[in-house]
């Protein structure tokens, strides 16, 4: 198994058929400002960390993870009480156009495990399979399509979707069973709906259904 980083403002560990939770989101959808000191916290803590001379590597790695993860949480809470346009995600029309960009290229590139299409950001959980392109490639496919293509339904030009996206490698089942429940749940959570199975633009893969329809809430 090979592996690909790369760095955009953050960095990211993409490992070859890995599974990934991945949330990306609406151009704006935070005020730049907001998201000027939520990273500029991670990376002064990113610096302390690094720079720390009594940790071993692994521990530092470990720290470091924990700090992303928290990033994550930080924008994912305030996505979800955004009052902030944009939110073409509610459309329907829109909502469905990205549903099919990423189910189109599974099972090829990735098998999709759960979707969650909200408002103004996106969670999904997939694996990559053999041979398909490094993750940030993926996304960037799924991303220029569907803003091409929700672009002409809005008849705008410009950004569609912000250029950072959040990434994580889930590692074991433990965390699989958490995260797909966080995904599903989502709209719970932001009392858009009662069920998770009422929010219209979920997905959840058949063959895992059955762990999850009679899991409450968290």
């Amino acid at each position: 198994m090979h592996a690909h980083f790369y760095r955009r403002k953050l960095p990211h560990w993409q490992p070859a058929e890995a599974t990934f939770f991945i949330t990306f989101r609406l151009n704006g959808s935070i005020p730049k400002s907001v998201i000027k000191s939520i990273e500029s916290n991670f990376l002064r803590l990113q610096t302390k960390i690094l720079n720390a001379p009594f940790l071993y590597p692994a521990i530092k790695s470990q720290y470091l993870e924990k700090e992303k993860k928290r990033l994550f949480v930080k924008q994912d809470e305030f996505l979800d009480q955004n009052p902030n346009a944009p939110y073409w995600l509610k459309m329907p029309e829109i909502a469905k156009i990205l549903m099919a960009e990423i189910l189109i290229r599974s099972p090829k590139w990735y098998k999709v495990w759960a979707v969650c299409i909200m408002p103004n950001h996106v969670h999904l959980l997939i694996t990559l399979e053999p041979g398909a392109p490094v993750l940030f490639r993926v996304l960037q496919s799924i991303k220029s399509f569907s803003a091409r293509k929700a672009n002409q339904v809005l008849k705008r030009t410009g950004p569609f979707w912000e250029l950072e996206s959040y990434d994580h490698i889930v590692r074991n089942t433990d965390a699989f069973l958490r995260i797909t429940k966080y995904i599903l749940h989502n709209p719970v959570k932001a009392n858009f709906v009662k069920k998770w199975e009422d929010w219209r633009f979920t997905y959840l893969n058949p063959d895992i259904y059955h762990h999850f329809s009679l899991i409450p809430a968290p």
